[in-house]
C-alpha cells in the first residue's frame, strides 16, 4: 500500500514537473520523502493527514524548481544587484520560503501542544 502510495505521489511529480523518462527517479523519491517531512515538522505531526497527501508532489516541485534540482548551472535567485563594480548576489530558497504558500493550507493542521525531545523514540497513533 505504502510503495503504491509512493509511485502515484512519483507519477504526479513526473507529471508536475514535465518529467517523463525515469532518469530522476532517485532525485524525485527523494524530494517526495523530503516534502512530507518538512509538511510533518512544520505542523508538528507524526503522521500525514489524509486530506495534506496531494500536498506533497506540489511541494516536491517546488523545491525541485525553487532549489535547481536538476540543473547543474542553476545559482539561485539573484538576491541583489550593483553596477558600480559589477557585483550580483544570489539568494537561496529556503524551506520556509517554499511554505511559505502553504501556510493557510497547513494552518488547520498544526499541533498546537507539539512534540517534545522525550516524545521521539514513541510510537505513533494515526487514525
Amino acid at each position: 500500500m505504502e510503495q503504491e502510495k509512493r509511485t502515484e505521489e512519483l507519477k504526479t511529480l513526473k507529471m508536475l514537473l514535465g518529467v517523463e523518462d525515469s532518469g530522476k527517479d532517485e532525485l524525485l523519491f527523494f524530494l517526495l520523502d523530503d516534502a512530507e517531512r518538512l509538511i510533518l515538522g512544520y505542523c508538528r505531526l507524526c503522521c500525514l493527514p489524509e486530506a495534506l497527501e496531494g500536498l506533497i508532489p506540489v511541494i516536491a516541485a517546488d523545491m525541485y524548481r525553487a532549489k535547481g534540482y536538476g540543473d547543474a548551472d542553476f545559482a539561485g535567485a539573484v538576491k541583489s544587484v550593483s553596477e558600480g563594480g559589477r557585483s550580483v548576489s544570489f539568494a537561496a530558497p529556503t524551506d520556509e520560503s517554499i511554505l511559505a504558500n502553504y501556510y493557510k493550507r497547513l494552518k488547520p493542521y498544526v499541533n498546537r501542544r507539539g512534540r517534545v525531545p522525550s516524545d521521539v523514540g514513541k510510537v505513533c497513533e494515526c487514525i
